[in-house]
């Protein structure tokens, strides 16, 4: 793959070529990921819908192993790429690809042998959401986690290497795939919750084949998943697994805080669960296009970054505030403006249209805070800096959110729980800030000596 893909073009320009593809990909994910709720809200049943709001944070855990191995390994390689070190880049691209296959069995083992306490404490407390539940963490996780964490591992080493537009085929390629499949085993075979499971399993499958004959036929990559190439060294697994730790870390605080959330958001009805768990469908918009973008840069910042081009990196952060800027004020123009229509999108049933309309509205806010602190922690890994990414990612979800769930449950009821969200991301925005101003006042006047002490800094100094 040849390094001049992350050169020679204007900031804007070359923001467009990296991350226009991958944001356009999320946004086929997050269709797809919203037309099981679609589809599934049509039945008109809550327990249904109820099962797919509870099964997320378990799903979600396939998730934080490919963003542990799969960001760790974007940043590494692309870093390596910067100062021209190949062999690192392809023994760091070996150990993470197998790396997250351990990660999933262990998943998936916990789950097959603990599922009925497990689906317990998250809230599956109706015979009818627990049998729905079980179902679609079935297909989804114990027959699907494969091939679900190896399309997302792909995707990470594809982009790594500056190859956003085959990533992002392959990623598209499964999510319109999931949504005819939805309509065939959710709305014709009926299967509910179950169907919309199974749609995904296969799609998943469909996006891993594609993402893997990519590797196989591009000629010159560094990414290598024969496994009798795979080697132990301990600088370049410490590397990657340091810096992924914060984007899994968010993957796990945002789990655990939502299985509080929807155990507190329970205790109010099913009606209550379906209607907050189509709000946080509704609300993936802001985190999807958020993902894209990060997602995107994140191989350009740690290329800059490793190759001693500071300024490049800052003028590509830069404008990537203000599309963000932007796009989280439009979110929270549309969402308050057509609130209703939003939610009967996905269920018509009274209520829980009623429900939903009120949660979306107050929950939306979070739209700027959520959208920033994303990117502040993708600027922070591209650059190795693992320990403001985790410190970002814990104080935003366990030091702020988990306490204002708890809190606001106990004075305010559900609408509460509702309002937490938006507080904590609004503080940790705040604190992003901060942080972010103070990494780069170390950078000032510093650019045309970073590229030779990067070295040194990812072998010795990570974090």
């Amino acid at each position: 793959q040849n390094v001049d893909v992350f050169q020679g073009r204007s900031v804007p320009a070359t923001i467009a070529k990296f991350a226009v593809p991958t944001v356009l990909s999320q946004l086929v994910t997050l269709l797809y990921n919203l037309a099981d709720t679609f589809f599934v809200g049509h039945t008109n049943d809550p327990s249904q819908v109820a099962a797919l709001t509870l099964s997320f944070p378990i799903f979600m855990t396939l998730t934080m192993i490919g963003n542990l191995f799969g960001i760790g390994a974007n940043s590494f390689i692309s870093r390596s790429l910067g100062q021209g070190e190949r062999k690192d880049a392809s023994l760091a691209s070996t150990f993470a690809f197998y790396g997250a296959f351990a990660g999933v069995f262990v998943i998936i083992g916990v789950l097959f042998f603990g599922m009925k306490p497990i689906l317990t404490v998250i809230g599956a407390l109706t015979p009818e959401t627990f049998q729905a539940t079980k179902e679609y963490l079935t297909w989804t996780v114990i027959y699907g986690g494969v091939p679900t964490v190896a399309a997302l591992m792909l995707g990470h080493l594809i982009r790594s290497e500056g190859n956003t537009k085959q990533a992002s085929i392959g990623m598209a390629l499964g999510g319109f795939l999931n949504i005819g499949l939805d309509y065939i085993f959710v709305s014709v075979c009926g299967l509910g919750a179950e169907g919309a499971a199974i749609a995904t399993c296969i799609s998943n499958i469909v996006a891993f084949s594609y993402l893997l004959q990519v590797v196989i036929r591009v000629k010159g990559t560094v990414i290598v998943l024969n496994p009798r190439k795979l080697r132990w060294d301990g600088s370049i697994a410490k590397q990657v697994i340091l810096v992924g730790i914060p984007a899994a870390a968010i993957i796990v605080l945002g789990s655990s805080v939502n299985i509080v959330l929807t155990r507190f958001m329970s205790v109010y009805g099913d009606v209550s669960i379906a209607a907050f768990g189509i709000v946080q469908k509704i609300g993936t918009i802001a985190i999807q296009i958020t993902v894209g973008l990060t997602q995107g840069i994140m191989p350009l910042l740690g290329y800059s970054y490793g190759a001693g081009e500071i300024k490049r990196m800052k003028d590509i952060s830069n404008f990537s505030f203000l599309l963000l800027g932007c796009y989280a004020a439009l979110c929270i123009i549309v969402v308050e403006s057509f609130a209703g229509t939003l939610i009967r999108l996905f269920i018509s049933e009274t209520a829980t249209v009623e429900k939903g309309v009120q949660f979306l509205r107050i929950w939306f806010f979070c739209a700027p805070g959520m959208c920033f602190t994303n990117l502040f922690s993708s600027i922070f890994q591209a650059m190795g800096k693992w320990v403001q990414s985790l410190a970002l990612s814990v104080i935003r979800q366990a030091g702020l959110l988990f306490p204002l769930l708890v809190l606001l449950n106990s004075f305010v009821g559900e609408i509460g729980l509702v309002c937490a969200q938006p507080i904590a991301d609004t503080c940790a925005l705040v604190i992003g800030i901060m942080m972010y101003v103070l990494l780069m006042r170390k950078f000032h006047g510093s650019e045309g000596r970073v590229g030779v002490e990067t070295k040194s800094f990812m072998r010795v100094k990570a974090g």
